[in-house]
């Protein structure tokens, strides 16, 4: 019984860990012309994507791995980062409301953000492996992977990928 239960606490965490984060937006822009910019904003960022009727699904967002790669910064914000390139894919679905309003439903694939952090965390793992104290071992462990996870979750996979199609809209 005890073993069913945690197997079934692990596959909830592991699940809602790769549910794509929702953002819902609204707009007193036509869903047409909503798709219509968001689709130039995806375009100028890299990301390859097709239109289905009131939707726009990502078929290839950029990858950059080395710091000198162009198609990981960006001049639409103030972090200088294409946030596309921190993601998997990004789904984007209108409806129209009843009162005139285009509501915006943002589905972000954010695996590519959960390797970074993976990533992270295991250099900080092998950096740790120097330090002569355990207690600071763990602590810079904790330190950057805290770090790694608000920055490319919270931040990059979350908050700037919803301003900067907030911005592309409200422009």
């Amino acid at each position: 019984m005890g073993g069913r239960l945690a197997h079934e606490k692990t596959n909830y965490i592991s699940t809602n860990l790769m549910k794509p984060k929702t953002h819902i937006l609204s707009s007193q822009l036509s869903a047409e012309t909503t798709i219509a910019r968001i689709g130039g904003l995806l375009a100028k960022e890299g990301v390859q994507y097709r239109i289905e009727g009131l939707s726009i699904f990502s078929t290839s967002t950029p990858i950059a791995l080395l710091s000198f790669q162009r198609n990981r910064y960006s001049k639409r914000n103030w972090v200088g980062l294409n946030p596309f390139t921190f993601i998997s894919g990004v789904d984007v679905r209108c409806q129209l409301d009843t009162s005139g309003l285009t509501i915006i439903i943002v589905q972000v694939n954010r695996f590519r953000t959960f390797l970074w952090v993976a990533f992270w965390f295991c250099n900080s793992g092998l950096a740790a492996s120097g330090l002569p104290t355990l207690g600071g071992a763990i602590l810079l462990i904790i330190g950057v992977s805290l770090a790694s996870w608000f920055g490319f979750v919270s931040f990059l996979g979350g908050y700037l990928i919803k301003k900067e199609i907030s911005d592309c809209l409200n422009a």
